[in-house]
Parts: structure tokens; sequence; C-alpha cells
């Protein structure tokens, strides 16, 4: 055997043997070939198996629910041939990713979302279905529940379905009804000094307005639950109520200058003591017409119930609700048409039938009590005293 020798280079060894050239290296070389082609042929069959082999196999990760069940070695060129490979009994609506249909890869991860029942209630209308994890709303769409653009989700802020959720789909819808109603008109008040205070005037009678409203009118599965107006239309403006309220309180009587707190018309009846000698008629227990069982002769306040002439020095008695003018009140009683002058009086007695606005003038006979009557619109001053 010839020993060729080492020719170095500056960039490596050179194994050509020495001596020799292409040419001969090149008979050579099918020489070799000649002498050994059978074991040539079973080597290039091993190499391109081995070729085939690595290229044709694929490393698969299967994931269930997002555990790792296994990973294999797989001939499989689908997804799908590769679970039937294994056994792999999928529900048809069980999700797989990637799709059933695609290629393996030299390393594929497939992942399958297992489906599960979930209730969803659209109306009357109830629906059991079986779907993976996946948004509420594209779940709905893949079922064919078409949303409108009020409807809603309950439970609201339900983003993905779950194992046993219930769904419920609220249809609602809105439309619009036109309606007209009354403007509240205002009330002003005006102060006048020439009118006694306490009394008061109407200087123009107020009329309401009139508006049309836009209501939008909500309804939920076909139950109306919300109106609100979002629109107004104002068709006649109202008019206010002038009211004039009296200032004054001076009050010029029999040469006197006075002051009052307040002016007040009231209906007036009248009432005797029920005292023997007064004429009032009795019942069969002794009780007086007028008095009832009070006809001892004495007012509520203790004073004696004598009639008065309605002067400062002699005033008139009259029984009045406390609650409107106070016990002890002097008053002055304009003129009353038909009796004539009353004058000055003090609030000194009650009476059960003498609430709000009325008073019941003393009188020290009967007979002028029946004369009296009822009378209206009588004006009484509640005057301050100094």
């Amino acid at each position: 055997m010839e020993i060729l020798p080492v020719r170095r280079a500056s960039r490596g060894l050179n194994l050509l043997p020495a001596k020799k050239s292409f040419q001969e290296l090149g008979a050579t070389a099918i020489a070799f070939c000649r002498r050994h082609s059978l074991l040539l042929f079973y080597c290039g069959l091993a190499l391109l198996a081995l070729l085939l082999y690595h290229y044709a196999s694929h490393t698969v990760t299967l994931y269930v629910d997002g555990e790792e069940l296994f990973t294999a070695h797989s001939f499989s060129r689908t997804v799908e041939e590769f679970l039937q490979e294994r056994g792999i009994q999928l529900h048809p609506r069980d999700r797989v990713i990637p799709e059933r249909g695609s290629l393996l890869g030299r390393h594929t991860r497939i992942d399958v979302q297992k489906a599960f029942e979930v209730v969803v209630v659209d109306g009357n209308k109830l629906s059991f279905i079986m779907t993976p994890v996946v948004p509420v709303r594209e779940m709905l769409a893949a079922e064919g529940f078409e949303l409108g653009p009020f409807d809603r989700i309950e439970p609201a802020g339900l983003e993905e379905v779950y194992e046993g959720a219930f769904i419920k789909i609220i249809r609602v819808q809105k439309h619009y009804v036109s309606s007209r109603s009354n403007v509240p008109y205002e009330e002003v008040v005006r102060e006048n000094p020439q009118l006694d205070r306490g009394l008061s005037r109407v200087i123009r009678e107020g009329r309401p307005g009139l508006q049309e409203e836009l209501i939008e009118v909500t309804t939920e599965n076909g139950v109306e639950v919300k109106r609100e107006i979002v629109g107004t239309l104002l068709l006649d403006e109202p008019q206010a109520r002038i009211v004039e309220q009296g200032t004054n309180t001076t009050l010029e009587r029999e040469g006197r200058v006075m002051e009052f707190e307040r002016v007040l018309t009231v209906t007036a009846t009248a009432y005797c003591p029920g005292t023997p000698g007064s004429g009032c008629p009795l019942d069969r227990n002794g009780h007086a017409f007028c008095t009832g069982p009070y006809n001892n002769g004495y007012t509520y306040t203790g004073k004696k119930a004598v009639q008065g002439l309605g002067t400062l020095s002699s005033p008139r008695l009259v029984a009045v609700d406390p609650r409107v003018i106070p016990l002890g009140s002097l008053l002055y009683i304009e003129p009353i048409p038909g009796i004539g002058k009353i004058g000055f009086a003090r609030a000194e007695d009650i009476g059960g039938a003498i609430k709000g606005y009325r008073i019941d003038l003393l009188y020290d006979y009967h007979r002028d009590v029946a004369k009296f009557g009822l009378r209206r619109g009588v004006k009484v001053y509640i005057l301050k005293e100094k």
C-alpha cells in the first residue's frame, strides 16, 4: 500500500494522493463502486429511509382543556388523522386548535377544548346548547341568536360561557309616542300699600299653557318597563296669575289711628250667655241652647259674659278659634250690613262650633241672637296693643 505524503497549506490539510491526477482518482472511485455496488445500494436505501423517517414523522403534544395529556410521534398527515390514530373520541362541538383538517408540522401542539352544556333563555324559548369555552356573543351568533341594538344579556358582564351557565337574552325595544299636557302657571305676588295686611286680591287669573311631549317607551320581552320624556314642544305659553297682597298696617276709626297685625275676613254668628233672664231656650237636661251646660255667665277666660258697648273701655266679647285669633286679642270689627256698628271687641271665649275663620258675637239676650243669624264677609282687625 502506497503511503501518500501530506502537503500542508496555509488554510488546512490537502489529502490528495501524491503524484495522482483527478482522472486517476475518478477511475479509482469507479472501480471501487463496481466492486462494492450491492453494499452501496443498501447504504443508499438506509440513508433514504432515514431521511423519510426524519421528514415524515411528527412530534405531537396533545392538550385537553389546557392540561397536557401526552406527547407522541406519528406519521399521520392531519390533526384529525392523528386523533383517530390515538383513539381520541371527540364531540362534534368540541373545539380543536389547529382545526381538524390542518396538516401536522414537525412539532405540533393540539389543543382540545371539550364542549359542555349551557342553557339559553330567549323570551319564552328555552335552549340547551353544547359549546366549548367561547365568548358569549360568539356562541349566540353561531347558534342563530341575533341580538338587536338594545338587547342585553344577563347575567350582566358575562364575557365567556362556562359549564352550567344560565344565560338570558332580554329583548329590548323602544318606540315613541306623543302626548299633550298642561304647563302650570306661576303666581306673581305684588305688594300693595293701599291694601290692608292680611287681605289680597287677584289682579289677573292665571292660565295654564300647553306643551307636546315626545315620550320614549321601553319594553323588555314585550313588557313596558319605562317611559321617558325625550323632547318637548311648547304650543301655548302659560299666563301668570297676579295677586296683590296688602302691606298697610294702619287703621283710622272713630278718630283714632291704630296699628294692626292683620285683617281677617270671617263668618260671624251670635250667642247669648244662656243664663236665666237671657231668654235662651233650655233642653230637658236644663242646658242652654247657646252655651249648653256652660251657662254660668262667664267666658272661657273667666270674664263675666256681658255684651259690652263696642268701645275701648267696654269692648264686645267674642268667641274665636285660638289657632286663628289668640285669646285676649283686642279686635276691631267693621260694621255689619243689617246689624250696624260693632266696634272694639275682645277674644275671650271659645265654642265647639267656632273653628277656623269664624267668630261668635256675644249678646245679652237670645232674641238678638235669632235676629243676627249668620253673616259672611265680616272684616275683623287684630289690633296691636301698646
